[in-house]
């Protein structure tokens, strides 16, 4: 299983051109300085960024590439922001559903009801992020 991208983002002061190809099994470190792209990278591989013409295969399966774009919801993988971010169009209780969805039910060790109470988020639970 290999990981093969192909993006090009551009920005006013910045772009993107990475063509890479990576193992599927480890760990892999993306590193470099501020501002030469990481997040930028990260953020087309998850589906949060689109790079027109790029291309993104994961073990042998098209994510993005040739009219195929696989939307962020539906990538097998994990991914953990710099900052605090939330799905904008997503109540606060959809949010956390979207992330224990992404967890098997046998590793699930918290109770969403439990996990609610102990963070003291129970009235917040049908907003949106930005109220």
């Amino acid at each position: 299983m290999s990981i093969a991208a192909r993006f090009r983002v551009e920005y006013p002061a910045f772009a993107l051109d990475v063509d890479l190809e990576l193992p599927g099994r480890g760990v892999t470190a993306i590193f470099g300085p501020s501002g030469c792209g990481k997040t930028t990278l990260l953020r087309c591989v998850a589906g949060l960024a689109r790079s027109p013409g790029g291309r993104l295969t994961v073990g042998g399966e098209t994510w993005q590439g040739d009219g195929i774009f696989l939307p962020t919801h539906k990538r097998p993988l994990g991914y953990v922001f710099q900052e605090a971010n939330l799905f904008p169009h997503l109540t606060v209780r959809r949010n956390l559903d979207y992330g224990r969805s992404r967890v098997p039910a046998p590793d699930r060790r918290v109770n969403f009801d439990h996990a609610v109470a102990l963070l003291g988020i129970g009235h917040l639970l049908e907003r949106l992020p930005d109220s």
